[in-house]
């Protein structure tokens, strides 16, 4: 009894490590949720573990793995960006554990992870997050150590290539709802082209689903015009909210549209605080969990 309790406390204790684990794989905190619920079952099943969070992490690992093959084909036909599934909270709610940065789901960190194969990104993880010796992450991954070894140096270097992105503040997202706002109702466009990186990118997921952009937009120039397109064609402007949101770890908005929630918005700025990157979920699919994050109307300003 006693053993079976220390297992449910170390199972419990790591938890949410696991959670964010298994969305840096997935990008669907829904699965990720289902996935840690099944490593339980088969870390109860286990024999007494010396390292319970290196086994917790393999298994999850494994389970994430089976996962991705199946839902491969999905994601080789998704239509326009992928972008994970977003976290949402209200603004003011207390933001993930400094201590655990290694473990950051920013969309920026996302999108960089999404050009690692799955078993680069395993490999790196069981690694440098748990400990994990490549001697296990290689049965783990059934590879060789070195193989293995090799994999995770690959995925070193091509995170460190994205490594000039940073989570935005509060105050970036405040000026440039501002600065928005201003180019919307009165044209003055300079102002917000002055807080966007020259080569900022923006991102929308629609998944075919919704109206988006198709593809990664590049240019002050070319985001600006396109997002001042996309208010004026705008059904309901004077129901349009704009409210404050910690999305996936940092400050973001979530916009609605007389009562329902049409899309997320996160960023990223670079090294000089430049808005260097803008993510948009607009897939539908995707904002189940930002609906129930979100149960009441939104009540603010419209935008």
């Amino acid at each position: 009894m006693v053993e079976e309790q220390d297992r449910l406390a170390a199972y419990l204790g790591e938890r949410p490590r696991l959670i964010r684990l298994a969305y840096r794989y997935l990008g669907s905190a829904s699965e990720a949720e289902d996935i840690v619920q099944d490593a339980w079952l088969r870390f109860s099943a286990t024999a007494e573990a010396e390292h319970p969070a290196r086994l917790l992490s393999r298994i999850v690992t494994n389970l994430c793995l089976d996962r991705l093959r199946s839902a491969q084909a999905r994601r080789e036909t998704y239509v326009g960006p992928w972008l994970p599934e977003p976290i949402v909270e209200k603004a003011g709610a207390v933001e993930p554990d400094a201590n655990d940065a290694a473990l950051d789901i920013s969309f920026s960190v996302m999108r960089a992870l999404e050009r690692l194969s799955p078993l680069e990104r395993a490999a790196l993880f069981l690694h440098d997050l748990y400990d994990v010796p490549f001697e296990e992450i290689a049965e783990t991954l059934k590879r060789t150590p070195a193989a293995c070894r090799q994999m995770a140096s690959r995925a070193r270097k091509m995170l460190r290539q994205d490594q000039n992105r940073f989570p935005a503040t509060g105050e970036d997202v405040a000026r440039f709802v501002a600065a928005f706002e201003r180019a919307a109702l009165g044209g003055d466009v300079e102002p917000l082209k002055a807080l966007l990186a020259s080569d900022v990118e923006y991102v929308a997921d629609g998944g075919g689903k919704v109206l988006a952009a198709i593809n990664v937009l590049s240019g002050s120039d070319v985001v600006v015009k396109f997002m001042l397109g996309v208010v004026r064609k705008n059904p309901d402007p004077a129901r349009t909210v704009v409210a404050p949101a910690i999305i996936n770890g940092a400050p973001g908005l979530v916009v609605s549209i007389a009562g329902q929630i049409e899309q997320t918005v996160g960023f990223a700025v670079n090294a000089d605080g430049a808005i260097s990157a803008i993510y948009t979920v607009r897939n539908p699919e995707k904002l189940v969990d930002v609906v129930a994050s979100f149960p009441s109307p939104l009540v603010g300003e419209g935008g």
